[in-house]
């Protein structure tokens, strides 16, 4: 039987909360892949890229580095929206990681579908890093946004210097605001960035199918996991997650530059659909990885339990293979020049060093 009380929960999880959401710190313990590089961006389907510009930058700080159509990619068969190459694209990127806002027109897709809701499933939320005096939060709320729960951002622990809190923008599109006071941490100087992208996260039916896919693509790293012993729930947990008596169980896979973290509500039914989500549906679309060596990349992929879509592709200049994880995500793999402006070497120290 799961335990529903907070406190004794949250008791059992603080050091590791705090470790998941901290603005800094070096590498994790465990090596990193070399294999897979990093995260090149987060694909997201907006409306309007020029309004969506404006809303993350006026509450994240990010910065515009790239600008355009899809006029020199090509996408496998049954991928690509109608009029893909018309499509316009920009690149907003964070002190660690990018997002890549994407706009499709009227697609049918975008019309017919809705953004992907907190307990998925799917990719449901990008999460923001901010210290606390960047008032963050306020600023993504007078650029639009809406809270999904609690109208204040939540603190789940005393101890926990970080304070929490889902957005939704105005076509749906979740993102994780995360304050942190860092006068209540013991640095030896300030971080050097105020913003960061902390990570990207999926919602799924079943996490341990999840996690042995992501342990064995990422190299077989071992994941950071909370609720696996004791569900994670409580009143604070609904006022984040703006869900009646909610039990979370979570993992955090580390990358050089960014977090996968994976979810599962078990007091949610969050079936996974029939078919995938289109690229052009409104949220998240896709996770771009930099890695390696592209056909070593495209066999792990396979040998973790994923699939490969059928049809040679091109993007950013660059030979793409696109997959997908057990609950059909979308994943790209590219190899890319450091030079390229999408690369994730482009960052510090591949992002690490930047917090």
């Amino acid at each position: 039987m799961r335990l529903t009380n907070l406190r004794t929960a949250m008791a059992m999880v603080t050091i590791p909360l705090l470790a998941a959401c901290g603005l800094v710190g070096g590498a994790p313990e465990q090596e990193l892949d070399d294999l897979i590089v990093g995260v090149n961006y987060v694909g997201v389907s907006v409306a309007d890229v020029d309004a969506s510009t404006e809303y993350y930058s006026a509450a994240f700080g990010v910065e515009q580095i790239g600008d355009g159509d899809f006029s020199d990619a090509s996408l496998p068969t049954g991928l690509a929206p109608n009029d893909f190459a018309q499509a316009r694209s920009k690149l907003l990127r964070s002190s660690n990681a990018q997002l890549r806002l994407m706009s499709f027109g009227n697609s049918e897709a975008h019309t017919n579908h809705s953004a992907v809701p907190v307990q998925g499933p799917g990719i449901m939320h990008v999460c923001f890093q901010a210290v606390q005096d960047t008032n963050a939060y306020e600023r993504a709320l007078e650029a639009g946004a809406e809270p999904i729960g609690a109208k204040e951002l939540v603190s789940l622990s005393s101890r926990n210097p970080v304070k929490y809190g889902y957005i939704r923008d105005a076509q749906g599109i979740i993102t994780e605001v995360e304050e942190v006071d860092v006068s209540q941490l013991d640095l030896p100087e300030p971080p050097k960035n105020k913003y960061r992208m902390r990570h990207v996260a999926m919602a799924t039916p079943n996490l341990e199918a999840m996690v042995q896919f992501y342990s064995a693509f990422l190299g077989g790293q071992e994941p950071r996991r909370i609720g696996n012993w004791f569900a994670i729930s409580g009143e604070n947990v609904d006022k984040v997650s703006g869900l009646k008596d909610s039990e979370i169980e979570m993992a955090w896979f580390q990358l050089r530059n960014l977090e996968i973290e994976i979810a599962q509500y078990h007091s949610e039914d969050t079936a996974l659909p029939g078919v995938p989500r289109p690229l052009d549906a409104p949220g998240y679309n896709i996770v771009m990885f930099d890695v390696a060596d592209l056909d070593r990349a495209r066999q792990r992929l396979l040998d973790a339990g994923g699939t490969i879509v059928d049809g040679a592709g091109s993007l950013d200049g660059a030979m793409t293979v696109f997959g997908r994880d057990p609950d059909g995500n979308l994943l790209g793999l590219q190899q890319l020049p450091e030079s390229s402006i999408y690369s994730a070497k482009n960052f510090d120290g591949n992002g690490v060093e930047v917090r």
